[in-house]
Formats: structure tokens, C-alpha cells, sequence
């Protein structure tokens, strides 16, 4: 397995402690240890094209953990009241639409979608958002709302860049 590959999963290792202190109340913990976690988000990528290890298991394996974190974050926040239900189901909407499209996409076509800039946007203002929660800071949930629509932005790129690739695929 490359070095990339397992600083992704170090995130993913990440996230019962962050929702355990989270919801232990130990919220700036929690903030710091997630700080981290995104900052091997972007090592990750950065030690994959340094060494000449992008694989297709990474940009698999990349998104989903990003997913994983950012999604348990966000229903742990709400379990705890700090966000409302809906803007979990409307984070959650477009996130599930991209995991089926990957599903189908790698299973079809046997193709994987790179990062593209609206969903990297997205990601960072779900960071960002997310940030600002754990610790309530004002603006946070201001933020997740920016987020959310960026996020269905996105999706709407990844689906039309999916189908072009999928097509592709077929001659």
C-alpha cells in the first residue's frame, strides 16, 4: 500500500475520536484533532504525486474517506442540536448522488472521476463550516448553507463530467 494511501486512512482512523470528544463536549479538542485530519487531505494528494503513487485505489479511497468524516461530523452536530435535521438531509442528498455515480461509474466502466474544482470549493467550505461548528463560532451555520448549495454545484459537474467519461469509455 503506498505512503498516500495510508495517510488517507490515518483521516479515517481520525474520526471516532473527533465524534467521541465532540460529543464528550471537548469541542476544541475535537477542532484540532479535525484540523489535522483535513490537513493529511491535502498531504495526501501532495505525497501521491511527489513519490509518483496516484492510484486508482487512492482517488477511490480519498473521497470517501473526506465523506466519512465530513458526514459523521455533521450527524453527530445534529444529534447534539447544533444543526438542524434538514441541512443534514440536504448535505447528505448530493453526497449520496456522488457515491452512486462513483459506484456506477468504477462497476460499468471500470473508471474512477478525479477531484475537480467545484467539489474541491465545496470540500473546503464543508472544512470551513465544519470548523466553525465544532467550536460554535458565529457564521458556522451560515457557512454550511453556502456549502450545501456549492455542494449540488458540484454534483451537478460530476455528473456531467461522469457521463462524459463514461462515454468515452464505451469506444
Amino acid at each position: 500500500m503506498s505512503v498516500a494511501n495510508l495517510i488517507t486512512i490515518s483521516r479515517g482512523l481520525a474520526i471516532v475520536p473527533i465524534v467521541y470528544l465532540l460529543v464528550t463536549g471537548d469541542r476544541w479538542a475535537a477542532w484540532w484533532l479535525f484540523g489535522f485530519a483535513c490537513a493529511t487531505d491535502l498531504i495526501d494528494g501532495l505525497v501521491a504525486r511527489a513519490r509518483n503513487e496516484v492510484t486508482q485505489l487512492g482517488k477511490a479511497l480519498d473521497p470517501l474517506v473526506d465523506k466519512a468524516l465530513y458526514l459523521s461530523i455533521l450527524f453527530t452536530l445534529c444529534a447534539v442540536g447544533d444543526i438542524p435535521l434538514w441541512a443534514l438531509i440536504a448535505f447528505l442528498l448530493p453526497q449520496a448522488t456522488l457515491a452512486l455515480g462513483a459506484l456506477l461509474l468504477r462497476m460499468r466502466r471500470n473508471a474512477v472521476q478525479g477531484a475537480r474544482l467545484p467539489g474541491k470549493a465545496a470540500a473546503f467550505l464543508s472544512f470551513l463550516a465544519i470548523g466553525f461548528l465544532l467550536v460554535r463560532w458565529p457564521g458556522g451555520r451560515e457557512i454550511l448553507y453556502a456549502a450545501i448549495g456549492l455542494t449540488y454545484v458540484a454534483t451537478a459537474d460530476y455528473i456531467a463530467a461522469g457521463v462524459r467519461l463514461a462515454r468515452s469509455r464505451q469506444n
